[in-house]
């Protein structure tokens, strides 16, 4: 690779964070070349020394130099620059020891006062949203920290997230919410929080307004009967036992059908409610003539919309409610980009996603990669398909807890009403699918407890 002096990354950037995405996605498109690099004990040495100099520096200090880019060399000091000028020859051996320096002092300032949005671009350090889970949990699974120990970051509390912002699905980490997120998602008495899920009679039972035979395509899902204080009584009763209540799959009417109710007594309610999802069209997408044709679900955060979560991933089947077709018709969703919108504390990353984007080639893989360590997957299907394999990630690669809740497809409730996963190491203990045979309408799943006793039913 051609030489790149400091300076030019430092002129790129427009924050300190910026400068940590460039260095970061530099020295994950070398990867293979830095870990070479490292076998090299010398080599290792000059390395830790640029990331201790460098991870003397303040945020602020960092901030200063990025808005006068010219400065760095007297700002750094005489050792750190000769330092960074003796790996450039190595490069980007100078970067990697930057960017350690960086994460070390300035961006674990930049995490602990987060406010607003970052949107996760292909190199940017992601901070570990860590929680003691094995203090209340026997046998639990790898911290993230263990598990990245031969990471180009070492030993620090980070990873680099692998995929560019432009792409189809891009993921935010939203710090607006920031402490209250972390009140409501663990307790240093309690652990891990309750989920209340629902489960109506009839759930399942759906309508479709637009059918189009020609293309291959449906639309405008709703639920053949809506009651709204009856779901609105169920997520009373839910608040009793549970902070967080998740409804299922296009059971509303309209993605926001509840919020007036909850916005009025949001005290009635658990404090964070994942409304379901329903299908919505709303104008046009940015640069393009069509409509924008989504399957939304709301979150809610003491009443108050916070985020919302559109389906990316299209479903398809040849039975939509009472009429089977000769070839299956899809979902008919608009490809405009999806974002994950993930609500951000220090302790918990919360994510939803929808139904089949569980069972999609790239947001699984996403979720892991932003520490999405408690993830709510409102559903409505018949098959458990691959969903096991994703939540078990959630469990395994971030201590997390993932809970599927599926609408009432029939009398018994198969193929399952929840689908749930746990941070145990040990497969029986790690997920289980849930069916309805003895089930009333309302769950209470407490992930503190073994699987085999950890969902009671009210």
């Amino acid at each position: 690779m051609s030489l790149i002096d400091f300076s030019v990354q430092l002129e790129a950037a427009d924050s300190a964070m910026d400068l940590a995405r460039q260095l970061g996605e530099t020295c994950l498109e070398n990867s293979k070349r830095l870990r070479k690099m490292l076998l090299d004990e010398q080599t290792a040495e000059e390395l830790e020394q640029i990331e201790v100099r460098t991870g003397e520096v303040s945020l602020q200090e960092w901030e200063e130099i990025v808005a006068n880019p010219s400065s760095w060399r007297e700002r750094l000091g005489e050792e750190a620059v000769e330092r960074i000028d003796w790996a450039r020859m190595r490069q980007p051996l100078d970067f990697l020891g930057v960017l350690r320096g960086l994460c070390g002092k300035a961006l674990a300032e930049q995490f602990l006062i987060a406010d607003g949005q970052l949107v996760l671009d292909k190199g940017v350090p992601v901070r570990f949203a860590v929680r003691p889970v094995h203090e209340k949990i026997d046998e639990c699974t790898t911290s993230q920290v263990t598990a990245s120990r031969v990471d180009l970051l070492g030993e620090l509390p980070y990873s680099l997230f692998p995929s560019s912002a432009d792409e189809d699905v891009r993921v935010v980490l939203d710090f607006s919410h920031m402490e209250r997120i972390d009140e409501l998602t663990w307790s240093d008495q309690e652990g891990l929080p309750s989920i209340a899920t629902v489960h109506r009679e009839g759930s399942g039972e759906i309508e479709v307004n637009e059918v189009d035979r020609r293309r291959k395509r449906f639309f405008g899902v709703q639920p053949k009967e809506w009651d709204e204080e009856a779901v609105l009584e169920l997520l009373a009763a839910a608040k009793e036992d549970a902070e967080i209540a998740v409804l299922p799959e296009l059971t509303l009417p309209r993605p926001g059908e509840l919020q007036k109710a909850l916005s009025e007594e949001p005290d009635r309610y658990p404090a964070i409610v994942v409304a379901g999802s329903a299908h919505t069209k709303d104008g046009t997408a940015a640069g393009a003539q069509h409509e924008i044709r989504s399957n939304e679900s709301r979150i809610y955060l003491d009443g108050k919309c916070v985020a919302f979560a559109r389906k990316h991933h299209v479903f398809a089947t040849k039975t939509i409610g009472s009429e089977t077709f000769p070839e299956p018709l899809k979902e008919d969703l608009t490809v405009e980009q999806k974002t994950v919108m993930v609500l951000s504390g220090r302790k918990t990353r919360l994510a939803v996603v929808i139904c089949a984007d569980l069972i999609d080639a790239v947001i699984p893989r996403l979720l892991p990669a932003a520490g999405v360590n408690l993830l709510l997957v409102p559903a409505m299907t018949k098959k458990i398909g691959s969903f096991n394999p994703p939540i078990c990630d959630i469990a395994g690669y971030c201590q997390g807890v993932a809970a599927v809740v599926n609408a009432r497809c029939g009398e018994t409730g198969k193929p399952f009403l929840l689908m749930l996963s746990v941070p145990r190491e040990q497969p029986s203990e790690q997920s289980v699918a849930i069916d309805g045979k003895e089930a009333t309408e309302l769950a209470i799943f407490n992930p503190n407890e073994p699987l085999s006793v950890a969902v009671r039913w009210k």
